[in-house]
């Protein structure tokens, strides 16, 4: 049992002692009265305790139920891992761990109510602290909307990457468009500092610590690139020589 259910057991005994004891000052000339009263509340409470884990199985067992038909409903024809099928200790009775056959390292955590009504209370990564040249891959739980199976698929593919100590720049293509992605990356922590997206899928560009990041997609059909800088200049660059990488100006 976990702390809550056992303050809540604990109360209830606490509440039947109460009772008990009342009976036993109303019926004190009747004492079988007092008797059978407190053997029937006591056989009661011992019996719930008994059985409690077993209806947190039968519990468990028929939302997970609902979950596959909630799941086969909304998604026809889509493969998911439900976790867990079984009860388990430490796990709140009706809530899942549900994630997609082909991402089984991220997903969404759904509860089923007492009423039958199935909603997404969080999400979750499984993989773990990720190394420093895999952190765009953060964008594909995070990219856009909270995650969630209604959230319209976007690919994301690395083109090239730059690392000076905790600074990370990666050149993507999201939905084939060119992107840059800022990262500052430690031991204790990482975080996204800026995600560039190019509007017209030809280039883009992120300034950061002095840095000037451009990334030209490989079919920019002119010559050179004009960048301009937040501090209104601008900056030209061959794209010939620079298309499908990562270039870092100073």
């Amino acid at each position: 049992m976990n702390p809550s259910e056992w303050i809540t057991f604990t109360l209830i005994g606490f509440l039947l002692l109460i009772i008990i004891a009342i009976a036993w000052f109303v019926f004190r000339k009747r004492k079988k009265w007092a008797v059978a009263i407190t053997a029937t509340l006591l056989i009661g409470y011992v019996g719930y305790y008994a059985y409690y884990p077993t209806m947190k199985m039968n519990t468990h067992a028929a939302k997970y139920e609902q979950v596959v038909e909630y799941l086969g409903t909304k998604y026809p024809g889509q493969q998911f891992t439900i976790r867990p099928e079984h009860y388990e200790a430490g796990v709140t009775v009706g809530t899942f761990d549900i994630s997609e056959a082909e991402t089984p390292d991220m997903g969404v955590t759904l509860r089923v109510d007492d009423e039958g009504e199935v909603r997404q209370i969080s999400t979750w990564t499984g993989g773990g602290y990720p190394e420093q040249r895999d952190l765009w891959k953060e964008l594909e739980f995070h990219y856009g909307s909270d995650y969630n199976f209604d959230r319209e698929e976007v690919e994301i593919t690395k083109q090239d990457e730059w690392i000076d100590g905790e600074l990370t720049v990666f050149a993507l293509n999201i939905d084939d468009k060119p992107a840059i992605a800022v990262y500052e990356y430690a031991q204790g922590g990482y975080g996204r500092l800026e995600l560039q997206e190019s509007q017209n899928g030809d280039f883009v560009s992120a300034e950061m610590e002095g840095y000037v990041f451009i990334y030209i997609d490989e079919r920019y059909p002119t010559e050179t690139v004009e960048i301009e800088l937040q501090n209104g200049e601008s900056i030209s660059v061959e794209a010939a020589e620079h298309k499908g990488k990562l270039f870092i100006a100073e």
